[in-house]
């Protein structure tokens, strides 16, 4: 039997330890009464949301490094081209949000970060105007990223549940073919 298209188990591994950080991520600011009493006020809400926002930048950038060098499975059919440019299209909009969340975050500090309450970066010597146009961008851009979100969960599980095809089974972890 001929085993059927899946990404690497490293792929897999960083897909899924970014996205369940991705969306605690979003989490974390709108629901900070609830996360402050966990983690010492809001203060630890916001340090806990700047240092996974690093850490998603860091796992983003070898998951891209690991894209181009072994490149994506082709999980949908060699006929359906719309699908594939939108596919191609939606993944590529998702990994410019992956970075352009965290970038803008650090862009717009002006106090230290408290990584992981293990050690401290400074703030980039920028102007005023980075600063708040950097916010700006992180505020706002959020909104598309939340949606973007919504859109990838929605079509991998319409792919599994209207379509029954491999591209949900492809990103799975512990699938045997």
């Amino acid at each position: 039997m001929a085993t059927l298209p899946r990404y690497s188990n490293t792929q897999i591994l960083l897909h899924w330890l970014t996205a369940p950080l991705v969306i605690l991520i979003i989490a974390l600011p709108y629901f900070d009464d609830f996360f402050a009493s966990f983690l010492g006020g809001r203060g630890g809400v916001f340090t806990l949301h700047k240092s996974l926002g690093i850490t998603v930048l860091a796992l983003t950038l070898i998951r891209i490094l690991i894209r181009i060098k072994y490149g994506a499975p082709a999980l949908l059919p060699p006929d359906a081209i719309m699908q594939q440019r939108l596919a191609k299209l939606g993944h590529y909009l998702l990994y410019t949000m992956l970075l352009l969340m965290p970038i803008t975050g650090l862009l717009l500090n002006t106090r230290p970060i408290n990584v992981f309450w293990l050690f401290t970066l400074q703030p980039l010597p920028l102007s005023e105007a980075v600063h708040e146009a950097a916010e700006q961008v992180h505020v706002t851009v959020q909104y598309a990223f939340i949606v973007l979100i919504v859109g990838h969960i929605s079509m991998a599980l319409w792919h599994y549940l209207a379509r029954r095809d491999r591209v949900l089974p492809g990103m799975l972890p512990l699938i045997k073919d």
